[in-house]
């Protein structure tokens, strides 16, 4: 056996990969894009926003290309792919963090009142709403297939949630929890014959523009949203997430020290999920977030 084989930059090392993270400018997706350009990755950001997107990639710094596009249509997929294309013979990993969510259309105040939840389901939902939810990581997966294929290493990850996997009462939408895991599931299975490994990520909560402000390190002073508060707080460590608890786990997946592990779920929620599991149940109709 080598000597280096166990060395931290060969099984963990991202240099000179190239790497796309759909949602790069902000909250999860901008730690993960930092954790790739920092040790020497070259990214590609996308996000609605141009303006955010350059302001991200100008905060962290390293080769980071940003390209505007919506990843919530076929179309702006393959726009999206097409940029990349125009500058890259291939890619080696592809990070699905855009949020791609849309709430209840008629939200309600009870969810024991078993009328307003018939209500609920019905009205709260159209079909193009589980097209929104669906969309984004079926169709830039596809779209950058050709890429993918053409690297030594090729590995994609999608960032879901746990909203997928706590069955609780006052839940988010259905189209949201339902969508980015199954699909990432699925999606292993028929890029197999290609060799494309895909993973799934579902982070508990962490400080984002859909829980709330960015957090403070010093003194673990938090700004989120009440109901993710809350949350957080039920976690075995009793606060969100941390940036390098989401982007360790991204690398991983990314690199050698992954390189056996395809098809995967691996929840990131401080023992969140365990709670609701064991004890928790009734206090997740407390709050929405899970």
């Amino acid at each position: 056996m080598s000597s280096t084989a166990f060395k931290i930059e060969d099984i963990f090392g991202v240099k000179g990969k190239i790497v796309v993270v759909t949602g790069g400018g902000t909250g999860l997706g901008k730690a993960i894009t930092a954790g790739f350009a920092n040790n020497g990755a070259k990214v590609y950001i996308t996000g609605r926003r141009l303006e955010v997107l350059q302001g991200a990639a100008k905060e962290i710094g390293g080769d980071i290309v940003t390209i505007q596009g919506d990843v919530s249509t076929k179309e702006g997929c393959k726009a999206i792919a097409d940029a990349v294309k125009a500058k890259e013979e291939k890619i080696d990993v592809l990070i699905n963090c855009a949020g791609v969510i849309r709430g209840w259309k008629t939200p309600i105040e009870n969810h024991d009142d078993p009328d307003q939840v018939a209500d609920l389901l019905w009205e709260g939902q159209d079909d193009d709403d589980f097209n929104y939810s669906n969309s984004s990581v079926y169709f830039i997966t596809a779209a950058l297939v050709p890429l993918l294929r053409k690297s030594d290493f090729p590995s994609v990850t999608v960032i879901a949630s746990i909203a997928g996997l706590a069955n609780q009462r006052a839940m988010g939408t259905v189209s949201y929890g339902a969508a980015a895991i199954h699909l990432g599931k699925l999606l292993a299975g028929r890029l197999h014959p290609m060799k494309i490994r895909v993973n799934t990520i579902c982070p508990g909560i962490f400080p984002s523009e859909m829980t709330g402000k960015n957090e403070s390190r010093e003194g673990h002073e938090y700004n989120l949203a009440e109901g993710a508060a809350k949350a957080a707080k039920r976690s075995t460590a009793g606060r969100p997430g941390l940036p390098e608890e989401i982007v360790g786990p991204v690398l991983l997946l990314s690199t050698r020290a992954g390189g056996y592990i395809d098809g995967a779920l691996l929840t990131v929620d401080g023992g969140r999920l365990m709670g609701a599991g064991i004890n928790d149940g009734l206090r997740l109709a407390e709050d929405t977030y899970i």
